[in-house]
């Protein structure tokens, strides 16, 4: 058995929304149908795991490594090449963290305590799309598989003990909000909803609840916009029907997976002289985004993209300040108990050297006494081979027990020379382990 700490190693290269601009995490989104064949990469690199997390606030790459000696520069020429600005244009939005930093961030990241709305739940599920991605593609394996597990397991007990989640605030929640800030009174005005995924059905309750009845939606798969026109009393429309559309409307709210611009500026400027310079708001939470920031430039047209709400978010952010301290006490523990874990593995190599060494002493002694006792039946031939045994425990639990509750390098190695395992070679210590 091969030392286990020489790739018990875990490691996350990123950006998200606190050290890049919308800008910088667009050209970084990896869509799902992109992930495998740069997990892949990941792997002919020589990352042994990868799990690849793209949201509109981060994009991430979680990994595992031994026979990779520069994994952060591995991922980051990777990520670098995808990247129009090049790679040495990224470093300046990065982070990078390896080991316990590591799998506490995303402790945090999948508890929503590191989200623009601190305690969003729509995270986790995220998480666990990332994780079940990476595992069908046979890019996760021993160590992530536990670091992920544990994280959901953290993530729930802060889901459970606090109320970080207690009136769900999200990003589409928060588009309401601006959007009654800018109008005060919803009830009398009229909203094209392009999209029809989780982020647009969250965002149509809230603005159910608030008395908006003039919906618009529109969606590239026509039948998603039907359903969700039935379900929430709205107006369905072909995709084609968008430029007619803005015409009619007050307001835009978009969020569709589209990896360019499904309005653009001449769009928007042939709209307005329609409209008279009616003004036009439009609130873009799409990552990349639906909207060209261009539009922002055209007189009476007001455009919003995922980061103008981080003032909102904020906001929110102080009410669950109280509830945040809970859930980092809570991931401060479960942290602790992962890293006991971890210490394990990397001591249970020691441990069975300890025991073999032993066991071989015990062994090599019974021979020599049996030797002399030819005469004697099996019955005592069987005691004093558990005798032997029963005081080769004794003596070895305290000695066991130490290296368990303690664990650290020192006593490793006082361990080592008290039993000798540092006379044996490497060759030996493969032949022990195979026979074991």
């Amino acid at each position: 058995m091969a030392d286990m700490k020489d790739f018990l190693h875990i490691g996350v290269f990123g950006l998200n929304h606190n050290t890049a601009p919308i800008e910088i995490r667009e050209g970084l989104y990896i869509p799902e149908r992109s992930q495998p064949e740069l997990l892949t990469k990941l792997k002919d690199r020589g990352i042994d795991e990868a799990v690849v997390l793209s949201t509109c606030n981060r994009t991430e790459i979680y990994f595992s490594y031994r026979d990779c000696n520069e994994p952060l520069e591995v991922i980051g020429n990777i990520l670098g090449s995808r990247f129009s600005a090049g790679r040495e244009s990224l470093d300046s939005y990065v982070y990078s963290f390896l080991d316990e930093n590591a799998y506490k961030h995303l402790f945090l990241v999948a508890s929503g305590l590191d989200s623009m709305v601190i305690g969003e739940s729509q995270i986790l599920g995220q998480v666990k799309n990332a994780y079940r991605l990476a595992a069908s593609h046979n890019t996760t394996g021993f160590l992530l598989d536990k670091v992920f597990h544990r994280t959901f397991r953290v993530a729930k007990r802060i889901r459970t003990e606090t109320r970080i989640g207690y009136n769900p605030v999200s990003i589409s929640s928060m588009a309401v909000e601006l959007s009654k800030k800018i109008f005060l009174d919803l009830s009398r005005k009229k909203i094209l909803v392009i999209g029809a995924g989780e982020m647009c059905e969250i965002a149509l309750k809230h603005f159910k609840k608030e008395g908006l009845n003039d919906i618009f939606i529109t969606n590239r798969t026509f039948q998603d916009a039907r359903f969700l026109a039935e379900e929430y009393n709205g107006t369905p429309y072909p995709f084609e029907e968008i430029p007619n559309l803005l015409v009619k409307v007050d307001m835009v709210l978009s969020s569709t997976g589209s990896e360019k611009p499904i309005i653009d500026k001449e769009t928007v400027h042939s709209t307005m002289k329609k409209r008279k310079s009616r003004p036009l708001f439009f609130i873009d939470i799409a990552v990349p985004r639906d909207v060209d920031s261009l539009v922002n430039n055209i007189e009476n047209v007001y455009l919003y993209d995922i980061d103008d709400l981080k003032d909102i978010s904020q906001r929110h952010f102080s009410d669950r300040l109280k509830e945040s301290q809970k859930a980092h006490e809570i991931m401060e523990e479960e942290a602790r108990k992962f890293a006991h874990w971890l210490e394990q593995l990397d001591i249970a190599p020691i441990i069975s050297r300890i025991t073999g060494r032993l066991e071989e002493v015990r062994s090599l002694e019974v021979k020599k006494a049996l030797a002399k006792l030819k005469g004697a039946d099996k019955e005592t031939l069987d005691r004093i081979d558990i005798l032997t045994k029963a005081l080769t425990a004794k003596f070895l639990h305290p000695h066991l027990a130490l290296i368990r509750q303690n664990g650290n390098p020192e006593v490793l190695e006082v361990m080592k020379k008290l039993f000798e395992l540092e006379e044996e070679n490497e060759e030996e210590m493969d032949n022990r382990d195979q026979r074991e």
